[in-house]
């Protein structure tokens, strides 16, 4: 779940240096991380956007999208496409992601520069009319569901209009009036969760540097910016637990520049605490001169960890501690522009990533 937005292109792709006092070949063992299979290819540009989900027979799927401008399907088991790729966008695909209507029926919901798109997760075939936004460019889109048990999709769309819009996912139609995002900033990310509480909640990350914790049930913001970085960029969100069940959102901030001339831009993977809005521990530093992306999830011993990528490899971290565990492990040649975890039938615990070598990865996290 990524997208690049254009101002980013002028930022060089390159290699990633972790800032950190753990041995590189200590962390790699303890991490377990491993390429399963070959890469999957079929995308003829960057792979912008990675989800998982599962099909009404409990067949566990990659929806994957991109720049071609085409949804693919991917049995998540043995790496092979589950039908042909699925077409209909005018324009180049920022985002996907993967839900339920209230029938059942597991759906797959694409944003792009043109519209945003349900298509049936079994069969592959469209679902209603396209849904436009109010300016037409979707930079992102997510899944969720209200109090009240009504599945939705969240999008965004770009500075012009500061729309962060919530649709009905039975119905196509808007639920009340977007919700505006306070800064003149294109919001690019966009998550779902929970509070301890049960709340259902939202978060944005937007190119000047700012998240924010939403409710889902009234579009209203339930915190200040989360972080203050004027000149960076929110590059990585994702949303999680901690051991002891608290409920976490983790960014990544990505100056829009280096500090001095010929220096590394130094990025900071944050935790926050979903209920409060406030920092969990130290900030996590690293050196990237390229973007980064974060995904959450669970290693095969239950332990939470963040996953990021960016220059082509993949790095491990402890969710409770912020220590990292391992990599970066290389594997795709060129940026990593999207990530997600999820499991195999097996229970294998999963990371998945796309990015600018036109290429999807599955990595083990353990077994």
């Amino acid at each position: 779940m990524r997208r690049r937005t254009a101002p980013l292109k002028a930022i060089a792709m390159g290699a990633l240096m972790i800032v950190g006092s753990l041995n590189p070949a200590a962390a790699s063992s303890r991490a377990d991380v491993r390429p399963l299979g070959k890469p999957l290819k079929g995308h003829t540009a960057q792979v912008e956007a990675v989800a998982v989900g599962k099909r009404s027979d409990g067949t566990p799927v990659i929806v994957s999208a991109g720049y071609d401008k085409t949804v693919r399907i991917w049995d998540l088991d043995t790496g092979k496409a589950l039908g042909k790729p699925l077409k209909g966008h005018k324009g180049e695909i920022y985002d996907v992601a993967v839900g339920r209507r209230s029938d059942g029926t597991p759906v797959i919901v694409s944003g792009a520069a043109d519209d945003i798109r349900i298509w049936n997760l079994n069969t592959g075939k469209p679902i209603g009319k396209p849904l436009k936004a109010r300016n037409g460019l979707v930079w992102a889109v997510t899944t969720g569901r209200r109090g009240d048990g009504t599945p939705v999709i969240i999008s965004s769309g770009d500075a012009l209009t500061r729309d962060v819009e919530i649709w009905n996912l039975d119905t196509g139609k808007l639920i009340g009036k977007p919700s505006v995002n306070p800064f003149a900033f294109t919001v690019t990310q966009l998550v779902t969760g929970r509070r301890s509480d049960g709340t259902p909640v939202f978060v944005t990350g937007a190119t000047n540097g700012r998240a924010r914790i939403w409710n889902m049930n009234t579009g209203k913001p339930l915190s200040k910016s989360l972080s203050r970085c004027g000149t960076c960029l929110v590059e990585g969100l994702a949303v999680g637990k901690r051991g002891d069940g608290t409920p976490v959102a983790v960014t990544v901030d990505v100056p829009g520049s280096p500090a001095e001339e010929g220096s590394t831009p130094k990025s900071s993977i944050r935790i926050w605490n979903l209920d409060t809005g406030k920092p969990v521990g130290e900030s996590i530093s690293a050196q990237s001169d390229t973007t980064m992306e974060v995904a959450v999830g669970q290693r095969g011993d239950g332990s939470p960890v963040i996953v990021s990528g960016d220059g082509g490899g993949l790095s491990v971290w402890d969710l409770d501690t912020g220590d990292r565990i391992g990599g970066p492990f290389a594997g795709h040649t060129r940026a990593i522009f999207a990530l997600a975890i999820g499991k195999r039938s097996d229970g294998t615990p999963v990371a998945i990533s796309g990015g600018l070598d036109k290429t999807i990865r599955v990595w083990s996290l353990g077994s």
